[in-house]
């Protein structure tokens, strides 16, 4: 049992862990800002996000996602799901404030999916980046998740309002991997193959 408690600890960390990206500060906007997530070799659940708000205070984001990349498809909702409505609280420009999502958005491995996080509160939506650095970053990675991010939008309606680009997500990205069920009976036949050993 002892073994078995012990292989399990050590396997979970990789299995299930969760982890963060992180972009920039804001300096500019507000309004809404797209984004491409695309996922490593592992499957994932996007949980949340952190970001700046133009105000401080009760402040709705609307989440919206499709399949594939948001490029030439940032001024319509066509083809684009309403996943669903944050009711945040923001914390001013220079304060990142949580964004927790109820539903989880699933990318599965080295997929892409678009997401549009657009304040829809008057003088706290949402603060993007882009005008601190010429050119400015667009591209952020590490090891498990990838984001892209270059266009924005002002005001309070998603879709709407004036297009800037290029404009980038400023915060963090939430997620956990989702492992394969592979992972899973690779970890129960090594377990096991372990306490058959220690019968022995």
């Amino acid at each position: 049992m002892k073994v078995l408690v012990l292989v399990l600890a050590c396997a979970m960390p990789a299995l299930g862990i969760a982890g963060t990206l992180s972009t920039t500060t804001s300096n500019n906007g507000t309004g809404g800002v797209f984004m491409n997530l695309i996922a490593g070799p592992v499957p994932l659940d996007i949980t949340g996000f952190d970001s700046y708000f133009g105000g401080t205070g009760a402040a709705n984001v609307e989440v919206w996602t499709r399949p594939g990349s948001y490029v030439g498809f940032d001024a319509s909702n066509v083809g684009w799901t309403l996943s669903e409505v944050v009711a945040a609280t923001g914390a001013g420009t220079a304060t990142l404030a949580p964004i927790p999502l109820a539903t989880p958005i699933s990318i599965g491995a080295g997929q892409t999916v678009a997401v549009l996080l657009h304040g829809t509160t008057s003088g706290r939506a949402l603060r993007y980046t882009g005008t601190a650095a010429s050119p400015p970053v667009t591209n952020w990675s590490n090891a498990d998740l990838a984001l892209f991010s270059d266009v924005a939008r002002t005001g309070n309606v998603p879709f709407g309002g004036t297009r800037f680009t290029p404009r980038c997500f400023a915060g963090n990205v939430h997620y956990n991997l989702v492992p394969e069920p592979a992972s899973f009976i690779a970890m129960g036949l090594g377990v096991a193959a372990l306490l058959r050993r220690r019968r022995r």
